[in-house]
């Protein structure tokens, strides 16, 4: 078996250096911000940014939570997993039945236009 390792950098050292994300300016700038606070203060401990830092960013993993959770997400999936599943049976019956699925194509143009037809005489 080959080692691969060498085609992946390493994470801490891409982090320290800065490359591929934000997270290295995202904690540089908490900790200046806190160290110019805690020099008008008192000194500064380093161990108590950090934890604050943890507490005010977190993991991403968590926000990729949030996000999936979220209506406009499940909306977006599901258009999706529908839009890719109707281009792949739409393209295969076509192949086979182009007139039925002309016809059920011009159906549901005709539907969603009547439907945005009364939904816009609605609001008026």
């Amino acid at each position: 078996m080959q080692d691969f390792a060498y085609l992946f950098p390493d994470s801490v050292a891409a982090w320290l250096e800065g490359r591929g994300d934000t997270r290295f300016q995202r904690y540089e700038k908490h900790y200046r911000a806190d160290r110019a606070t805690a020099q008008t203060n008192e000194a500064f401990d380093l161990e108590r940014s950090n934890v604050r830092f943890a507490q005010q960013f977190g993991s991403g993993r968590r926000q990729f939570a949030a996000v999936s959770k979220s209506k406009a997400f499940g909306a977006l999936a599901t258009f999706l997993i529908l839009l890719w599943g109707g281009t792949a049976l739409l393209s295969s019956v076509g192949a086979t039945q182009p007139v039925a699925v002309a016809a059920v194509l011009g159906v549901v143009f005709v539907a969603l236009r009547v439907k945005h037809f009364r939904a816009r005489g609605q609001k008026r």
